[in-house]
């Protein structure tokens, strides 16, 4: 089955960059959009809408978010299938749970302080920290939003624990006929780093990492060969 692509919003600006971004990301890829929003309205209004009109409460301010969101990804890209739902959860749990059935998760860097059970600043790092999918954090670069960078930077870690994370770079890479980068670091102790010995380190250090690298980037490169890596 298709994985969607899931946007969290919150209707601050920092969300409405990251669902411009989702939307051209989903139809570069073919898929379908679902934006989502985190509210815990019913904690404190109970199942009911709220009765007073002029005064909408939590589950009025979280489904006019999310319908503003879906009228602005339909002006965007009208043919882009969207589905949208509020997520009567707590940001970081009801966004683990998405991505665990999405293609990728894309966040606003950060979100309304004012408001309350939405999209906040720390949101991002610890979804990242735990997801199951990609994680986006958009942040608002103007060259990046538009895809005018043609770069895709990949830091690679030892091989066999940064599969997921290659595939996905070269994916983004051979959708955007974008370069792609891949650099390792390292550090070696501070004897190695000085007296007539530190350039042989550094030989051995960058030579082993060079090696680590083809080892990681292997397969998923023998699948894109079209995508471009800078030349040695």
């Amino acid at each position: 089955m298709e994985r969607p692509l899931v946007v969290g919003v919150d209707g601050s600006d920092s969300a409405l960059r990251a669902l411009d971004w989702a939307v051209d990301e989903a139809a570069l890829h073919g898929l379908g959009l679902r934006v989502v929003h985190a509210s815990t309205w019913e904690r404190y209004e109970g199942p009911a809408p709220a009765r007073d009109q002029e005064d909408p409460g939590e589950r009025g301010l979280a489904e006019g978010i999310v319908g503003a969101a879906v009228e602005r990804a339909r002006c965007r890209n009208p043919a882009l299938r969207v589905e949208a739902e509020v997520l009567a959860d707590e940001a970081v749990s009801a966004l683990l749970r998405e991505g665990s059935l999405a293609s990728l998760l894309v966040l606003g860097s950060h979100g309304h302080r004012e408001l309350t059970g939405l999209l906040l600043g720390s949101v991002g790092p610890a979804v990242a920290a735990r997801a199951r999918c990609p994680v986006v954090v958009v942040r608002g670069d103007a060259a990046g939003l538009a895809g005018a960078h043609r770069c895709v930077l990949l830091a690679v870690g030892d091989p066999g624990k940064s599969t997921e994370a290659v595939r996905f770079a070269f994916r983004e890479a051979a959708a955007r006929g974008c370069l792609l980068k891949a650099v390792r670091a390292w550090r070696g102790p501070a004897h190695e780093r000085t007296g007539p010995s530190a350039g042989v380190a550094d030989s051995y250090h960058e030579r082993r990492a060079t090696e680590l690298i083809d080892r990681a980037l292997g397969e998923a490169a023998a699948a894109h060969p079209a995508v471009r890596r800078p030349s040695r």
